[in-house]
């Protein structure tokens, strides 16, 4: 099978002492509209071109600075402070919260006299106060006040109810809502938006270990996601692709997932181009030439009679597999692939595509794989069931044999699983795998006691939150009377006490506002 990947442009390398600083008076507004199917770089630079002449054209202080709202047409709650300060100076962002949210704020620690400063967590439809300090390197610290209006409002957003929330005990960051179709954005602890993309996608959307956001994106809600985007919180094009499969005439591509590998390039679940299968297909892109080094085909893991006599959902669209989730293993140079339609997580060696072991009810396997199902220890296992998002946690027991992963168990029994209770609820539920016995226990789960409340049929996420432990589960879509809900729910490491929950609601079937997952990031990363 051939697979066509362009890469559409790389843009610039930015550096950290002009482009991390942030302030601005003067409003100078920027386009709000980009056309892909040209290119995003090349429209961006065209954006910079103006308004840096603008800027070498006034006088911009660090009392006058000059900002340029949305400077990349692709982020309305952000802006671009431009100024120059007389001595070297490190700079201080901070943009004031309302009553029971923290204040959003950034210190950049290099020293400069020219600054270029991102200002990230704007509310929409406000006038927002942004404090800048800029401080010498004796110590001496200057401190202005300045007003940005923004006149900007998300249609798509969901209506949003805070059932819980402690600052003081969660994870940092905004917590992102990441849609199947509609545009992605993030909240605050009191539920507000202070961040979304202009631009719709759905599926990918995470951070790179640089900073910068993935995300799948599309020119619009009826053809979505062929383009894959790399940018900054700003919402600068970094790099952009477009991928072509021959002969697949759906345009949702780049279907459930992307992930970086530590050779930096990029592994990203698409389609088959046979016309025969969907959803059970990988390719690695080589992140700066936009060239595919890897093709990787689950139905070569398989024997033909798993995906030949399929007999689940979507049948007779070849749905066989339905990859919703990779994750890559650094330890064993393997990666994780989750198949909703065969309740089954795998661990493959990577490249090579070798059967590590797989997590899932034992019935239904054909021979030659069932000596890799993982064999239960201790307390009967609830195997998971049409599950999303399985990740790798750190160390949890120092035991060098084990490794945990945690997912989202939809508890959903396709062609494997217990039907009795199939249904009934979700969860989120933490495996212990010991890869050299074979053997797997349950250590953790959060959801059966809700029930019905907290199942979803359909899509999910659950995160291992890195600075306190917390974890972080998405519920996606909880069937309502007549519409749906999606219920988000951090949970404190030590004694799964709700810190906070967010409930989503008013999405009706089919209008693409299904949660696909959230993630809880901080708007500005460590510079």
């Amino acid at each position: 099978m051939t697979f066509f990947i362009l890469a559409l442009g790389i843009v610039w390398i930015i550096i950290a002492e002009t482009t991390n600083q942030t302030v601005s008076f003067s409003i100078f507004q920027s386009a709000s509209t980009t056309n892909s199917e040209t290119d995003l770089i090349e429209e961006q630079e065209e954006m910079e071109k103006e308004w840096q002449q603008e800027y070498m054209n006034g006088s911009y202080s660090f009392d006058n600075p000059m900002v340029i709202e949305d400077p990349y047409g692709e982020a309305p709650l952000t802006a671009l402070a431009k100024f120059r300060t007389e001595e070297p100076s490190r700079i201080t962002v901070t943009v004031a919260s309302r009553e029971g949210a923290e204040d959003i704020t950034h210190t950049y620690s290099s020293y400069a006299q020219e600054h270029e400063v991102p200002v990230l967590g704007l509310y929409p439809n406000s006038d927002n106060e942004v404090t800048i300090t800029a401080e010498n390197q004796q110590g001496t610290i200057q401190e202005k006040t300045i007003s940005i209006e923004n006149d900007r409002t998300l249609e798509s957003a969901h209506d949003r109810q805070i059932v819980e929330s402690s600052p003081a005990d969660m994870e940092p960051g905004l917590t992102f809502i990441n849609t199947a179709v509609t545009e992605p954005y993030g909240v605050d602890e009191q539920g507000d938006i202070r961040w979304y993309s202009s631009r719709t996608g759905g599926f990918a959307f995470k951070r790179l270990a640089n900073g910068n956001l993935l995300r799948g994106m599309s020119e619009s809600a009826d053809e979505r996601n062929e383009y894959l985007l790399e940018t900054d919180m700003l919402g600068k094009v970094q790099h952009q692709y477009k991928i072509n499969v021959p002969n697949y005439d759906d345009n949702n591509v780049i279907h459930h997932d992307a992930i970086e590998l530590p050779n930096n390039n990029l592994l990203v679940t698409i389609h088959d181009n046979s016309n025969s299968y969907v959803e059970d297909t990988m390719v690695e892109i080589d992140r700066e030439t936009g060239e595919t080094v890897e093709t990787l085909d689950l139905k070569d893991v398989f024997p033909a009679e798993v995906y030949e006599n399929y007999a689940g959902p979507y049948k007779n669209e070849g749905d066989w597999f339905h990859q919703n989730a990779v994750w890559y293993d650094a330890e064993t140079e393997s990666i994780l692939v989750s198949g909703r339609h065969q309740s089954a997580v795998l661990s493959l060696t990577y490249p090579d595509m070798n059967i590590n072991w797989i997590l899932a009810a034992p019935e239904d396997w054909p021979d030659s794989m069932m000596e890799k199902v993982l064999e239960p220890v201790g307390d009967p296992i609830k195997y998971p069931g049409a599950q999303h998002a399985p990740m790798i946690l750190p160390d949890q027991d120092n035991d060098p044999d084990t490794k945990d992963i945690l997912l989202f168990d939809n508890n959903t029994a396709v062609v494997r699983g217990n039907d009795s209770i199939s249904r009934d609820f979700s969860q989120g539920i933490q495996y212990r795998i010991n890869e050299t016995d074979g053997t797997v226990e349950t250590v953790w789960n959060y959801g059966e006691d809700r029930g019905k409340e907290f199942f979803s049929n359909v899509v999910g996420d659950a995160d291992y939150l890195y600075e306190t432990g917390n974890r972080l589960l998405t519920s996606g879509y909880n069937e309502l009377e007549n519409s749906y809900r999606a219920v988000i729910v951090e949970l404190a490491s030590d004694t799964d006490e709700i810190v906070y929950e967010l409930e989503l609601n008013g999405i009706q079937e089919g209008d693409g506002r299904i949660v696909y997952r959230s993630e809880r990031m901080p708007l500005y990363t460590a510079q």
